[in-house]
């Protein structure tokens, strides 16, 4: 199976796989979020009444009654405790750049106030406006092996621990805020604050998968002339197992190759017209390492 590169990609390969640059980068991305994230507060939550999710919309609570401490500063102290916990538990580049995205979060909420023209008068663009900046500023640290601290951190702590998905805790705590929200700017404010909620959150997902691999297991006695016609038609590699059929005792091959979604459907077509009794299972892949690129790719 042979790989070909441009010179750009070796470039960038070479570059990134210096540790220290690559770590500069981690960080200049996750303080590219929290920029992300003060201007979704400051600029489109706050003035709309609107709260964010998880720990920024108690702190946006507190704000409310207690003016004299601004939302970065609350933000930063509700922290503490958690980042403890999270330095006893989790890996030191993750607390690293965690700790980063807090502390750059909570600074550019408190000093960072652009001014600029909103659709104040339309509180809906606001919440959506916000929510996907403030999915911006997650996404981003996340996809860089951080995180903006707050519930983030809980809920990997939890997992470490029990081995469980813990995502219910962060539903708990987002229902509190959207309760806390209606009580305090009423209902309407509330039906905004799930709105915000949710395309933050649809934001993350999109980030976190935004070059989701399928990957293709092909069972069939025509695996090399299968493998050749992947090579030749969708210039893909794939790499071929031995297999037996429990049933029929027969000897199989099983060809595995990860493609993007758009060329599943020619994938299909290629395996029915190879061996229309081949077995096909597509599974979702949400990272791939290596040398994905393959010929014309």
């Amino acid at each position: 199976m042979s790989t070909s590169f441009s010179p750009s990609q070796l470039s960038i390969k070479s570059w990134r796989s210096k540790p220290v640059i690559d770590f500069m980068w981690r960080v200049f991305v996750v303080l590219l979020g929290d920029l992300a994230g003060s201007i979704s507060v400051n600029n489109f939550l706050v003035p709309a009444h609107i709260l964010s999710g998880g720990v920024t919309g108690i702190a946006q609570i507190l704000h409310h009654y207690f003016v004299i401490l601004p939302i970065g500063t609350l933000y930063f102290l509700f922290n503490i405790p958690l980042f403890l916990l999270g330095y006893r538990y989790l890996g030191k580049r993750f607390i690293l750049l965690t700790a980063i995205g807090v502390v750059g979060f909570s600074a550019a909420t408190d000093l960072v106030h652009l001014n600029f023209q909103t659709p104040h008068h339309d509180p809906l663009l606001m919440s959506l406006y916000g929510g996907v900046l403030g999915g911006i500023s997650s996404g981003l640290a996340i996809r860089v092996g951080g995180s903006m601290g707050g519930t983030d951190i809980l809920f990997v702590v939890l997992y470490r621990l029990t081995g469980r998905n813990v995502s219910s805790t962060g539903l708990i705590m987002n229902v509190i805020v959207l309760l806390l929200s209606a009580m305090v700017f009423g209902t309407e404010a509330g039906m905004y604050t799930l709105v915000s909620m949710f395309a933050a959150s649809r934001v993350v997902a999109t980030l976190m998968h935004y070059q989701q691999r399928k990957t293709a297991l092909i069972v069939t006695s025509q695996a090399e002339k299968m493998a050749n016609a992947i090579s030749a038609r969708l210039t893909r590699g794939s790499t071929l197992m031995s297999a037996s059929g429990t049933y029929s005792k027969q000897n199989l091959g099983v060809l595995m190759c990860v493609l993007t979604w758009l060329e599943v459907a020619d994938l299909k077509l290629l395996a029915q017209d190879i061996d229309p009794h081949a077995f096909v299972t597509i599974l979702d892949t949400t990272e791939v390492l290596g040398h994905f690129r393959h010929l014309l790719d």
